[in-house]
């Protein structure tokens, strides 16, 4: 009952108009259909760690560009809806600039995670679906600039070699920090550019939150989810 509440409140959160005024200042060349799109990925987003608390790549640049107004401005909307919708703070949390042969494992890792959430939460098959799952398609919708533009083919065989590497482990892994567009870099087509947009000023905690009841993600250099 209590999760089916929380999909609720997601499902009917609406965004304040001030917060939209704010990212359009940020954002000018963003229209108002495409603010209703980038607020559907956020949920999504969202959703994900609602379907399973883990680390899970941002594989929106825009979407990303909404959480961090978000978290550098409206910090008390963010934590009520993190609170009523997912019931904890969803931290974020830097990629590394220079990530190791293992991180870089680790940020495919999340990748494939958001993957697997995205496709079982709009009932779509992971390992044969024929359309990409909403939340990777938000930056080529909105035509954002140096989005994360991803080819279905190249995700998909991703996924079913990560499946066969991760044979005998959950394709679940916790504690990963968050990725970049160097996690997802075979499998886009015109993905941003910035790796050095690294967000590494933003590594946002609960103020006294014990890592129990926090969560952070990334394919943009942004994530949160997995502690």
């Amino acid at each position: 009952m209590r999760h089916r509440q929380k999909l609720k409140h997601l499902v009917e959160m609406q965004i304040p108009n001030d917060i939209w005024q704010a990212f359009y200042q940020r954002h000018p060349q963003v229209s108002l259909s495409s603010q209703q799109i980038i607020a559907e990925g956020f949920k999504d987003y969202l959703a994900l760690h609602l379907w399973s608390k883990n680390s899970y790549a941002m594989p929106s640049h825009a979407v990303d560009a909404l959480w961090h107004l978000l978290l550098e401005e409206y910090p008390y909307f963010y934590r009520q809806l993190c609170q009523s919708s997912l019931g904890y703070l969803l931290k974020h949390k830097p990629h590394d600039q220079n990530p190791t042969a293992l991180q870089k494992a680790q940020q495919q890792q999340q990748l494939m995670n958001t993957w697997h959430a995205a496709c079982q939460i709009h009932h779509l098959d992971p390992k044969n679906t024929q359309t990409l799952p909403r939340l990777f398609q938000i930056d080529a919708q909105v035509k954002w600039e140096n989005g994360i533009y991803f080819k279905l083919p190249l995700l998909l065989a991703m996924y079913a070699q990560l499946l066969h590497v991760s044979s005998n482990t959950s394709l679940i892994e916790q504690n990963s920090a968050c990725s970049s567009t160097t996690a997802c870099s075979s499998s886009c087509s015109g993905s941003s550019s910035d790796v050095s947009h690294s967000h590494s000023g933003h590594d946002v905690n609960s103020d006294g939150d014990s890592s129990s009841d926090s969560s952070c993600s990334s394919c943009s250099s942004c994530g949160g989810g997995g502690d």
